[in-house]
């Protein structure tokens, strides 16, 4: 489902990048920040595995999260990348769960090593294209509180469906939010309530005495798209 909104060549880059992001169904939060997750995925695939900053951050994190693993291991070219940064965090496994950080304590001073090797084994910096999905979502979703009084703004949040739930509660505690709460959540309740008339023909409609009736699209979608609603886009809706 496509968002019909046009997008003024005259805005500013990042308000045409969030304009732009709502041009189809689903929370332009989530399409910015997984756009923003893959562009840095992609960068540790041809370069970025090698800076030590990267390095550092990754060697915290043990790696990149579940789903960030996965979505780079279909990545084109990242088996050299993945092996890099995979050995690392091998190491770093041996290294926390030597021998000698293991070994019983005296009779009078018992350890707990299984708990304590639990503790070593915790990661100690979070996922760095997590981070990266984290702060595009605020630095986007702000400049959703600037432009949300504009028409053409409010039309295209609208033709998205809004933003997923789990991001208007990130934007509601951003500065300003006060300010743009009416705006906003005015959108929000009618793409809500939208959304509510579709499901609500949807469950009507797989009733036996009325399955004759023609379901259009968006009534048909309707489930799936309540689960953009509540959970946000994944890697692979989004």
């Amino acid at each position: 489902m496509e968002g019909k909104h046009k997008v003024d060549p005259g805005l500013a880059p990042l308000q045409i990048e969030l304009r732009e992001a709502m041009g189809r169904w689903g929370c332009p939060l989530c399409r910015l920040s997984i756009k923003a997750e893959h562009a840095f995925i992609a960068s540790l695939t041809y370069e970025r595995v090698l800076d030590l900053k990267t390095r550092d951050a990754l060697k915290a994190s043990r790696g990149l999260c579940e789903s960030h693993t996965r979505y780079w291991q279909h990545v084109q070219g990242s088996a050299l990348g993945i092996a890099i940064v995979s050995r690392v965090s091998v190491l770093d496994l041996l290294r926390d769960t030597d021998e000698a950080k293991t070994r019983p304590g005296s009779l009078f001073r018992r350890r707990d090593r299984a708990g304590d090797t639990a503790a070593r084994l915790e990661e100690s910096g979070p996922c760095p294209a997590c981070e990266i999905g984290a702060g595009t979502v605020q630095r986007f979703g702000a400049l959703l509180l600037q432009d949300i009084e504009d028409e053409a703004a409010q039309e295209g949040l609208l033709a998205s469906g809004g933003v997923c739930l789990p991001h208007l509660r990130t934007i509601l505690q951003l500065r300003h939010a006060e300010r743009a709460f009416d705006a906003l959540m005015r959108v929000q309740r009618q793409a809500w309530a939208k959304l509510m008339g579709e499901l609500e023909e949807f469950i009507r409609k797989n009733d036996y005495r009325f399955t004759d009736e023609p379901m259009s699209e968006a009534e048909a979608t309707s489930w799936t798209r309540v689960l953009d609603v509540l959970q946000g886009l994944n890697d692979k809706t989004g």
